[in-house]
C-alpha cells in the first residue's frame, strides 16, 4: 500500500473519530489500544491491525471497506427522521456510495428503518468530499443525489431555513414562501395552523409544519402539529417546540380577603377567582358585577353543624348558571372524579392552560376554598395555582436569606405555588355564547334573589330567610358556647360565625354597588324600588360591618385570651346584640324580596 493511500486512510479515521465525538484517548480506551496507536494510524505511520478493524468500524459507524478503501464521497452522518424521532442510516448510505456519487431513494424499505408516525419523513445528510463538508436532505419518496455538482449547503451561516413543508406523510406541499415572509418580520414564534399554511383540501387528519434548517451545529428537522407553535431559541440560531411538559399563565393576580379596595375586597372565593380568571382573559368585569350578575350578592347560607363550607358560594344554590348566561361564556363543571378518571381530566386542564384559559377549582391548597390553576409542570403531574392561602408563603419568601432554595423554585414557577390536593370540583371556562341584554341580566339577578331567599334546605344547608332563622337559633343556644363543655367546638362556632359575618357584609355591599349601577336601566317607578333594595343591602352591610369592627377590637384583648384565642362574639351580650342585628337584616331582606317581585312583575309589562 502506498504512502498516499495510507494518508487517505489516516485522514478518514481522524475525520470519523472527530465526527463521532471521540478524543484520541477515548477511542483508544474503547479499542483497548494505546493513544499512541491512534495517533500513528491518523498520521499514516502504520495501519490498524486486522483484529481491531471490526471494532474500529463499529465505533466509527462505518464499514471496514469504507475505512480501507476511501472514496471521494464520505457520508459523515445520515439521519432518517420525522422531526420528532430519528434513526441513523449513516453506514447504509456509505455502502451505497459509488466512487464520488450517491443516488438514493428516501424509502424506509431501502434503509431498513421505519418510523411509526403520520408526519412527513425526511433524510438529512452531512458529507465530505475533497472540496469540503456539506449538507443536504431529501423528503420521503424522492431521490437524494450527492456529487460535486449537486445542490448542497455549506452550513457557514449561523442560521438558515433550507426546507419548509406543510401537511403529513399522505400529502404535503412546500411553504418556503411563507417562511421567508415570517423571517422578514423577525417574529419570535411561528403559529402553526391550516389558515396560515397551505393545507391539503383533501386532508381531514392532523397536519404538521416541518422545517429543515442549518446552524453551527449541523442540519436539523423540526415538526410541529397544527394549533401549536415553533419558537426561536439560542438567540435566533435554533428552532424549538413549545415544552408541553410545563406551561404556566403569566401574572395572574394574587388573592386576599376583605381589606377595602376593589382587588382586595374579594370575600367570596368563587366570585373572586372568577374575577381574576376573567381579568386575565381580558374580560373587564368587576368583582361587584360578578357577584351581582350571578346573584351571589344576595346569598346567605347556614348549617347546624357550623361548617366553614357555608361560605362556599355554590354549596347549596346554583349561582353559576345565571353568571354563565350573563357574561356569554359556557361553564363546564367536573365534580368528584374517581381516580381512574383523573388522567382524562388532567389532559383537559393542560389543554386549557396551553390555550391561555385559567381553570377554577376548589380545594387546591390548605382548605376547601376556590382558587385558580395557573399552570402545570412534570407533564401535568403537578399543578401551579393561586389561592386565598398564599399570603403567608409570600411573606416567608420575602425573607430571602432564609428561603433561598424555596424562593428559586417559586420564581422558576412564575411566582406560583404548587397545589397540595386534587380538587373535588373543577370549573372550565368554555366557549363564547350570545349575551342577553343588560336589562335581562338585571331581571335574572333579581329573580335569583327571590328564588334563593325562599329556597328550601339543600344538603343540610339552610338558605335565604331560613338561613337567617337557623343562624339566629344557633346563636341563641348558650349551652353550645360554654368553654367548659367543649372549647374546641366553641372556638369553631365563633370562627365560622365571624366568617359568615364577613361573607354577608361583603355580599350585601356588592349588591348595593351592583344595583346602583343598574338604576338607569329601569323605569322611574321601578327605579325607586330598586334604589330601596340597594339601600337596604348597604344598610345591612354597614351595620354588620360596624358591629364586627367593634367585636374585633374587643376580641384582641381579654375576651380572646379567655376563650382560648377564639375570635368573635364570645360573650352572651355580644351574641344577643348580633341576634338583634340579624333580625333587623332579615326584616330588611323580606322588604327587599317583595320589592324585587314587584319589579319583576312590572317589568313583564
Amino acid at each position: 500500500m502506498t504512502d498516499l493511500e495510507k494518508e487517505k486512510i489516516g485522514r478518514r479515521i481522524s475525520t470519523l473519530r472527530k465526527e463521532r465525538g471521540y478524543t484520541g484517548e477515548a477511542l483508544a480506551e474503547r479499542l483497548c489500544v494505546s493513544p499512541q496507536a491512534i495517533s500513528k494510524w491518523e498520521n499514516a505511520k502504520c495501519l490498524p491491525e486486522t483484529a481491531v478493524l471490526p471494532e474500529l468500524a463499529e465505533a466509527l459507524d462505518c464499514s471496514i471497506d469504507s475505512l480501507l478503501c476511501p472514496k471521494e464521497l464520505l457520508v459523515l452522518e445520515a439521519v432518517y427522521t420525522d422531526g420528532q424521532t430519528g434513526v441513523s442510516v449513516t453506514r447504509i448510505l456509505n455502502d451505497m456510495v459509488c466512487g464520488s456519487r450517491l443516488t438514493f431513494c428516501v424509502n424506509p424499505s431501502l434503509m431498513g428503518a421505519s418510523i411509526e408516525s403520520d408526519r412527513l419523513k425526511i433524510l438529512t445528510v452531512k458529507y465530505e468530499t475533497s472540496e469540503g463538508i456539506y449538507y443536504s436532505y431529501a423528503v420521503q419518496n424522492e431521490n437524494l443525489i450527492l456529487d460535486r455538482k449537486s445542490i448542497s449547503y455549506t452550513g457557514e451561516k449561523n442560521f438558515q431555513i433550507i426546507g419548509a413543508y406543510y401537511g403529513n406523510e399522505k400529502g404535503f406541499s412546500s411553504c418556503m414562501q411563507k417562511m421567508e415572509h415570517y423571517e422578514y418580520f423577525k417574529w419570535d414564534r411561528i403559529e402553526v395552523s391550516h389558515e396560515v399554511f397551505p393545507s391539503n383540501p383533501a386532508s381531514d387528519d392532523t397536519e404538521y409544519l416541518t422545517l429543515v434548517y442549518l446552524n453551527g451545529e449541523g442540519i436539523h428537522v423540526i415538526s410541529c402539529p397544527e394549533n401549536d407553535a415553533i419558537y426561536y431559541g439560542g438567540h435566533g440560531t435554533q428552532l424549538l417546540l413549545q415544552d408541553h411538559s410545563r406551561c404556566m399563565l403569566d401574572n395572574v393576580m394574587r388573592f386576599t380577603w376583605t381589606e377595602g379596595t376593589e382587588e382586595s375586597r374579594l370575600e367570596c372565593t368563587w366570585a373572586g377567582s372568577l374575577y381574576a380568571a376573567l381579568k386575565y382573559m381580558g374580560e373587564a368585569y368587576t368583582y361587584d358585577q360578578i357577584m351581582g350578575m350571578s346573584g351571589a350578592c344576595y346569598r346567605i347560607c347556614f348549617t347546624d353543624v357550623w361548617d366553614y363550607s357555608c361560605m362556599d358560594a355554590l354549596v347549596a344554590y346554583d349561582y353559576a348558571s345565571p353568571l354563565s348566561d350573563a357574561i356569554g361564556l359556557a361553564f363546564h363543571f367536573v365534580e368528584r372524579l374517581e381516580k381512574q378518571e383523573r388522567k382524562t381530566e388532567r389532559q383537559a386542564i393542560m389543554e386549557d392552560i396551553q390555550n391561555g384559559r385559567p381553570v377554577l377549582a376548589i380545594n387546591l391548597r390548605v382548605a376547601p376554598e376556590w382558587g385558580i390553576i395557573t399552570g402545570y409542570t412534570d407533564n401535568g403531574s403537578k399543578f401551579l395555582c393561586r389561592t386565598y392561602f398564599d399570603k403567608e408563603v409570600f411573606d416567608d419568601l420575602e425573607q430571602e436569606h432564609r428561603q433561598a432554595d424555596r424562593r428559586l423554585v417559586f420564581e422558576e414557577n412564575g411566582g406560583y405555588l404548587y397545589s397540595d390536593f386534587w380538587p373535588f370540583i373543577i370549573l372550565h371556562l368554555g366557549e363564547k355564547k350570545d349575551r342577553p341584554s343588560a336589562f335581562s341580566i338585571l331581571r335574572s339577578s333579581l329573580s335569583t334573589f327571590v328564588k334563593s331567599f325562599r329556597a328550601e334546605i339543600c344538603r343540610g344547608y339552610y338558605q335565604g330567610k331560613e338561613a337567617y332563622r337557623a343562624w339566629i337559633e344557633g346563636l341563641s343556644k348558650e349551652e353550645d358556647f360554654r368553654l367548659e363543655n367543649d372549647s374546641e367546638n366553641v372556638s369553631r362556632r365563633l370562627n365560622v360565625n365571624d366568617n359568615m359575618l364577613c361573607s354577608l357584609i361583603d355580599a350585601r355591599y356588592a349588591a348595593s354597588v351592583w344595583l346602583q349601577e343598574n338604576l338607569p336601566l329601569v323605569s322611574e317607578t321601578c327605579r325607586e324600588r330598586l334604589e330601596k333594595i340597594a339601600g337596604n343591602c348597604r344598610m345591612i352591610s354597614d351595620m354588620l360591618s360596624a358591629f364586627r369592627s367593634r367585636v374585633y377590637r374587643s376580641s384582641t384583648s381579654e375576651i380572646a385570651y379567655n376563650t382560648g384565642n377564639a375570635f368573635g362574639v364570645s360573650t352572651p351580650g355580644l351574641r344577643r346584640e348580633q341576634i338583634s342585628l340579624l333580625e333587623k337584616a332579615l326584616a330588611l331582606e323580606e322588604v327587599s324580596c317583595g320589592l324585587a317581585e314587584e319589579i319583576l312583575e312590572m317589568s313583564e309589562t
